[in-house]
C-alpha cells in the first residue's frame, strides 16, 4: 500500500492490485500499478501530488564523487534501471536498511541506463547489482537478488 499526499492535506491510500495490500515484497511504493492509477485518476497532478519519501535515494553520475567515492560513510548502491523487474524486489528492503542504519551506511540506486559510464566502470553486466563502497573503494559486491547477503554486508559494513 502506499500513501500519496494530494494537496497537502488530504491523504488518499491507494493499494495496488497485484498484492493486495498484503506487502510481501512484491510491490513498492513506486510501483508502476500505483503510479498508473494515480496519474489517470486526477486531471493534472502538476505538483498536487507527490509520492511517499523513500529512504534510498536516485542519484546521478554527476553526483558520483561527492557521494560515493567522497564520503566518510560506507556507501551502499544498487544499480538498478526502471525496467528490471527484481530490482524493484530489492527496493522496499534497501529503504527498511536505510531507515535501521541512517547514521552509519548510506544507501543509493543509480540508473544504469541513464549512466552507464558509471556501471562501465564497475563491470556491471546484470541487474540488480548491489556494491558496497568504503572510503571511496569498492569492497563487496553482489549481483542479483540475495536479500540475506546484502543484509549480512551491511552488518558486516556498519
Amino acid at each position: 500500500m502506499a500513501q500519496i499526499g494530494v494537496l497537502y492535506r488530504l491523504v488518499a491510500t491507494i493499494t495496488c492490485f497485484v498484492c493486495l495490500g498484503f506487502n510481501v515484497g512484491m510491490c513498492s511504493e513506486s510501483d508502476a500499478l500505483i503510479k498508473t492509477y494515480v496519474s489517470s485518476s486526477l486531471q493534472s497532478n502538476d505538483g498536487f501530488v507527490k509520492s511517499a519519501k523513500l529512504k534510498v535515494h536516485k542519484i546521478s553520475g554527476s553526483e558520483w564523487d561527492s557521494l560515493v567515492i567522497k564520503s566518510e560513510l560506507p556507501v551502499m548502491v544498487l544499480f538498478t534501471a526502471q525496467w528490471c523487474g527484481p530490482c524493484r524486489v530489492i527496493s522496499p528492503m534497501l529503504d527498511k536498511l536505510a531507515s535501521g542504519f541512517t547514521d552509519r551506511l548510506k544507501f543509493y540506486t543509480l540508473d544504469v541506463d541513464q549512466d552507464s559510464d558509471i556501471a562501465e566502470r564497475y563491470f556491471v553486466r546484470s541487474l540488480p547489482t548491489t556494491i558496497i563502497f568504503k572510503d571511496g573503494n569498492k569492497v563487496a559486491r553482489v549481483t542479483g537478488v540475495d536479500l540475506e547477503k546484502i543484509s549480512e554486508l551491511v552488518k558486516q559494513f556498519v
